[in-house]
């Protein structure tokens, strides 16, 4: 926890008073705190280098880290975790898109915000399942989000995300999922508790979004992250091991 807490400070000191910060520091903020917290990604496949829209499967607000600690994007969030003690505050100044889960016209003003930014170049990641889960399965993909993809002209690039656990008898950390009732500073005690956490990271292969309905583009990338999950069509390991220095 102290190791965890000096990590905010220096982020704050190196911050200053700047309303902003680049995708590449926030990737290095979160390969910092991916280290204090002892978690070790395992990347397949290969991230898409230019402008696309991220989509992946999701479980823990730890996900966005592990992705930004290997892939530096900017993303959408719930806006509720804008109040978060220093992960909200993270948040805001790494320009995060923030969606008002509920309201009447929500995922269409956050679809606005994502076509915006994708145009002005750039990776943008979201969870278009809407919901966190336990990941022993994957829930539908909306594909109202999936517009801004069409707007912008921009591919779609899918991330399966898992935590595995070779204890378990389904082979999945039970301890990760942000749930249900979870509280974040209670659930991120449990996570400071584990010993270390394995995470990986399968990217597909891009689609381009051409003629294809925002529907399509769903269940496509929907596909994809489920075959990875099953183990079914995993692409080839680019690296496995602990994030570097």
């Amino acid at each position: 926890m102290l190791g965890l807490l000096l990590v905010g400070a220096l982020i704050a000191i190196a911050v200053g008073r700047r309303r902003t910060v680049s995708t590449a520091v926030m990737s290095r903020w979160s390969r910092t705190l991916c280290r204090v917290m002892g978690v070790r990604i395992t990347v397949l496949g290969t991230p898409h280098a230019g402008t696309a829209l991220l989509v992946a499967n999701h479980i823990s607000w730890l996900d966005i880290f592990c992705i930004a600690a290997v892939c530096p994007t900017h993303f959408l969030a719930k806006q509720e975790v804008a109040a978060w003690p220093l992960f909200g505050w993270l948040c805001r100044r790494a320009g995060t898109a923030f969606i008002r889960r509920g309201s009447e016209n929500g995922a269409g003003e956050a679809a606005e915000q994502l076509t915006w930014r994708l145009r002005q170049g750039g990776r943008i990641l979201i969870f278009p399942e809407g919901t966190s889960t336990s990941g022993e399965s994957v829930k539908r993909f909306y594909p109202r989000l999936f517009q801004a993809a069409l707007h912008a002209r921009c591919p779609v690039q899918a991330i399966a995300l898992r935590y595995p656990d070779p204890n378990d008898p389904l082979g999945i950390n039970r301890t990760v999922p942000f749930i249900g009732n979870d509280e974040f500073i209670s659930h991120l005690w449990r996570l400071l508790g584990e010993q270390s956490i394995a995470v990986e990271l399968s990217f597909s292969e891009r689609v381009v979004a051409g003629t294809q309905t925002r529907g399509l583009l769903a269940r496509h990338t929907y596909q994809q992250v489920y075959a990875a999950l099953q183990k079914e069509n995993i692409p080839q390991s680019q690296s496995i091991s602990a994030l570097p220095h």
